[in-house]
C-alpha cells in the first residue's frame, strides 16, 4: 500500500501539475483534505492518522492537531509563514517541518506595489464610480519622491524595495538582522523602528508573526506615524491591531491603507469595508500561477527529500532529524 500524504493547502489541491506528479512518482498517495478553507486543529487531528506527511497552508498545526499524528514524519509548509505551526511540538515528536522560502517573493512584491498604487490613485473608488455612470474624480498622489518604510527586509522586502526605486521612491528599512551589503549596494537607508514609523509616507510590513511582532502596529505605533501616511500589509494580519487601525483611519490621522491579510480569514465585516481610502484583497499576494506552481513543487520536493532521501535544505527544525 502506498504511503499517504494529506494535502490541506488549497492552491496545491486545486491545481494539477508537476507538484502532484512528483509525489505520485515517488510512490505516495495524495489525500485531499476535502475543505476549501483553513483547517482547525481539531479538523486536522481527525485527518492525520495514517498520514506520513501533510502539506499545509494557513491551517492550525498545533500540539492538539499533532496528537493524532501516529506515523507523521513531515509537515511541509506550502509557503513561508510558520506562525500557525507549533514547530517545538513537532520537534518533540521528531516531525520535520519544511517551508518554501523565495518561491512567491516576486508575486507578493508585485501585489504590494499594486496596493500602494491602487491606494495612491483611489483606483477601486474610481472603477466603482465609472461603472455606476459617474465621473467623480479624487486627486491622488505620485509615488516619486515619497518615502517607503519597509519593516522586514527579507526576500520579499528586498523585492519590494527594488520595485519602489523604479517609481522614484526613497526607501528606509528596519530589520533586526538587516543585510547591510544589500542596503549599501542599493542605497537603502536603515533606521530603528520608531524612526521608520515616524518618517514614512508609506509603511509596508514584511515580517513574520512572533510574540515580539504580534500587534506591533497598535494605537501607539499608529500615533507615531506621519499624519496622512499609508499602511500596507501583505504579510500577516496579526501584525496589526485592526481596531486601532480603524480608529486611526476614522480620525484622519492615517491617509489610507492597503490590506491583503487579516487577523481572521475570511474576515468579519468591519468599518474598513466602508472606507474609500482603504484597498482590500483576499490574501492573494502570492497567488499567481507562476508562484503557486513554484511553491507547490518545492513543497512536494521537501516531502520527497525527507521521506525518500535527498537535499533537505529547507528544514526549519533540523533537531527533528536526529530522531
Amino acid at each position: 500500500m502506498a504511503e499517504r500524504v494529506l494535502v490541506c493547502a488549497r492552491t496545491f489541491q486545486k491545481l494539477e501539475g508537476p507538484h502532484k506528479d512528483l509525489l505520485r512518482e515517488a510512490g505516495f498517495e495524495i489525500v485531499p483534505s476535502g475543505m476549501d478553507r483553513r483547517l482547525t486543529a481539531e479538523e486536522l487531528a481527525e485527518r492525520l492518522p495514517g498520514m506520513v506527511a501533510v502539506i499545509v497552508g494557513t491551517d492550525e498545526v498545533s500540539e492538539r492537531a499533532l496528537q493524532g499524528a501516529d506515523v507523521l514524519t513531515v509537515v511541509s509548509m506550502n509557503g513561508v509563514g510558520l506562525d500557525r505551526i507549533d514547530v517545538e511540538a513537532a520537534t518533540r515528536r521528531h516531525i520535520v517541518v519544511t517551508h518554501t522560502p523565495g518561491t512567491n517573493a516576486d508575486s507578493v512584491a508585485d501585489h504590494t506595489l499594486a496596493l500602494i498604487l491602487a491606494q495612491a490613485r483611489y483606483i477601486p473608488y474610481h472603477d466603482k464610480t465609472v461603472r455606476a455612470g459617474g465621473w467623480t474624480r479624487i486627486a491622488g498622489h505620485e509615488l516619486k519622491g515619497r518615502k517607503l518604510g519597509i519593516v522586514g527586509l527579507g526576500r520579499i522586502g528586498k523585492a519590494v524595495a527594488l520595485r519602489a526605486f523604479a517609481f522614484g521612491m526613497h526607501v528606509t528599512a528596519y530589520d533586526p538582522l538587516v543585510d547591510e551589503a544589500f542596503c549599501l549596494r542599493h542605497g537603502i537607508e536603515t533606521a530603528d523602528l520608531q524612526t521608520v514609523l515616524a518618517e514614512s509616507d508609506v509603511l509596508s510590513l514584511h515580517c513574520s508573526v512572533t510574540p515580539d511582532t504580534e500587534k506591533m502596529i497598535d494605537a501607539d505605533s499608529l500615533a507615531t506615524m506621519k499624519p496622512g501616511a499609508v499602511l500596507i500589509n501583505t504579510s500577516r494580519g496579526e501584525l496589526i491591531s485592526e481596531e486601532a487601525l480603524v480608529d486611526a483611519l476614522s480620525s484622519g490621522h492615517l491617509g489610507g491603507a492597503g490590506l491583503d491579510v487579516f487577523t481572521s480569514e475570511p474576515p468579519a465585516k468591519s468599518p474598513l469595508w466602508e472606507m474609500e481610502q482603504v484597498v482590500l484583497s483576499p490574501h492573494l499576494g502570492g497567488n499567481t500561477k507562476e508562484a503557486v506552481l513554484r511553491t507547490a513543487r518545492q513543497s512536494a520536493l521537501n516531502v520527497v527529500a525527507i521521506l525518500r532521501g535527498g537535499t533537505a535544505d529547507r528544514v526549519v527544525n533540523p533537531r527533528a532529524l536526529d530522531g
